[in-house]
């Protein structure tokens, strides 16, 4: 029966080592789209730089930590093949309990053809 207090030790350990800074926050990009509808490419910051997804199977998802006034930007191109086809970007920003917030594009086909979504923010 030592063998479990050990690991609860460790545990507690560990977690000491990397504390989370609670003035950041965790930013959270996310894509979803009916079938049918396909994403030639996603671009995105996450704090450093400008990164570029080409074709990311749908749905799609990434999150970071990043500091408050950081830039909450995603684009995501996207190819409908019919009409009445939907897709969703989603961005939420979350300061571990305190609160999150967050915005989103949503877009509808009405015939076969490319669309973009985009969402572009601060945290606060």
């Amino acid at each position: 029966m030592k063998a479990p207090a050990t690991a609860v030790l460790l545990l507690a350990a560990a977690c000491q080592i990397t504390p989370h800074d609670s003035s950041n926050f965790v930013i959270a990009y996310n894509l979803t789209a009916a079938a049918g509808v396909t994403c030639d490419s996603v671009k995105y910051e996450n704090t450093t730089d400008v990164l570029k997804v080409v074709s990311p199977p749908l749905p799609w998802s990434y999150a970071f930590q990043g500091p408050a006034g950081a830039r909450v930007e995603v684009r995501a191109w996207m190819a409908g093949t019919a009409a009445g086809q939907a897709a969703k970007l989603k961005a939420t920003w979350t300061r571990a309990g305190v609160s999150t917030a967050g915005d989103s594009s949503f877009g509808t086909t009405t015939a076969p053809g490319k669309f973009l979504l985009l969402v572009s923010r601060r945290a606060q």
